[in-house]
């Protein structure tokens, strides 16, 4: 077979851009452009956002799209919501879409079938054996749900073991992160793991005239409410008021109204925003995978302000360009370092350019993706 085809299932509209998931989706699919792929993708409509024609006819990073409603039957839901209760991991797909799924695996012939996410891994039951499978986790599920839970009877052991079986029905996984990688593995003997996080162009930047002394950019997720509250209760009061705030994002919804902060609720294009900020901020207090803002942020050689948390996923924890800080007094004293010392903001600055080259370029994450693509 001389043309390369690839099924992909994703089930968000990824053109939305509102979070690091779609941003690193949207790098994948032009991953496969650039190496002469025919794309076929599958999507759903009114998931977690919608599909409206103009994103539908825009056609640019996939060759044929379709898209399935979410609507999955009362006993689908009343069998999800007791897999939640009993602490296994749940099963979004439906029948309408595993039907799809089988028909267009079989419409015509594919190199490579490729799923988002462990949640929609029984997709693979609908084909057959003989297609390259890949299964792109974007997270570790199980640690993601526990650190979510509010419960203290979480049952890991069941939600993971359910995990490895559903990584384990394909040949490859594709992983963002390095240290989750390291612990799924072992569990999956039969599958071989590629990782690949998120990567961009080399947008590097020197000089002065910033617009923004800090810039935020994050969606509404539980982890970046939890960790824009934490800031702004103990480390925004700490910064003086000449301190000028950029916040991007559905994170705008959790920041008052402050005389020295900008609020940008959607950004159709970032780039503009970040050549425009001094340092990058990422006060995040939990959260799996790799931390997209994060890597954004060293593509253009800005030095970062985080937490522990921040660096989950980053394969290099010191001398990265990212000054950590878990307290909101070493949080505010940190940003106040590279704010007033020139030396210090390029050095952070030349280190953040110089790790990015080594493990986020383009040229890097394609290298990989190669791999398993082009072998």
């Amino acid at each position: 077979m001389n043309e390369k085809r690839i099924l992909i299932f994703y089930p968000h509209n990824f053109y939305e851009m509102s979070d690091g998931t779609h941003r690193r989706f949207y790098n994948l699919l032009s991953y496969f452009k650039e190496r002469d792929f025919k794309i076929d993708l599958l999507s759903i409509n009114g998931f977690t956002n919608n599909w409206t024609g103009e994103y539908i006819n825009r056609r640019d990073l996939f060759d044929c799209i379709t898209v399935c409603n979410w609507s999955p039957s009362i006993k689908e839901q009343f069998k999800r919501a007791l897999n939640i209760k009993r602490g296994c991991l749940q099963d979004f797909s439906f029948p309408s879409l595993r039907k799809k799924f089988r028909r267009l695996a079989e419409s015509k012939q594919y190199s490579f079938v490729l799923v988002s996410y462990v949640y929609w891994a029984s997709l693979l039951d609908e084909i057959e054996s003989n297609i390259t499978s890949i299964i792109d986790l974007h997270d570790f599920i199980t640690l993601n749900n526990f650190l979510l839970s509010e419960s203290n009877d979480f049952r890991l052991g069941r939600m993971f073991e359910d995990e490895i079986r559903a990584i384990s029905k394909f040949d490859y996984a594709l992983s963002i992160s390095e240290e989750e990688t390291l612990i799924l593995r072992p569990f999956c003997p039969r599958t071989k793991f590629i990782n690949v996080p998120v990567s961009f162009p080399e947008k590097f930047q020197n000089g002065n005239g910033y617009m923004f002394d800090i810039l935020f950019v994050g969606s509404g997720n539980t982890f970046n409410r939890e960790g824009i509250k934490w800031f702004m209760d103990g480390v925004y009061p700490m910064l003086p008021v000449f301190v000028r705030i950029a916040v991007v994002g559905k994170m705008c919804e959790y920041v008052g109204n402050k005389e020295n902060i900008t609020l940008i609720p959607y950004a159709n294009d970032l780039d503009e925003i970040y050549k425009k900020s001094k340092i990058i901020c990422c006060p995040l207090k939990g959260g799996t995978g790799l931390k997209v803002k994060v890597v954004e942020a060293m593509s253009y050689g800005k030095p970062v302000v985080t937490t522990s948390w921040g660096l989950t996923g980053i394969i290099q924890k010191s001398n990265n360009g990212c000054l950590l800080a878990d307290t909101e007094k070493g949080f505010s004293e940190a940003i106040l370092l590279l704010l007033n010392d020139r030396n210090e903001y390029r050095k952070n600055q030349s280190r953040a350019q110089d790790f990015f080259c080594q493990y986020y370029s383009t040229s890097i994450v394609y290298k990989e993706l190669d791999t398993v693509f082009m072998g």
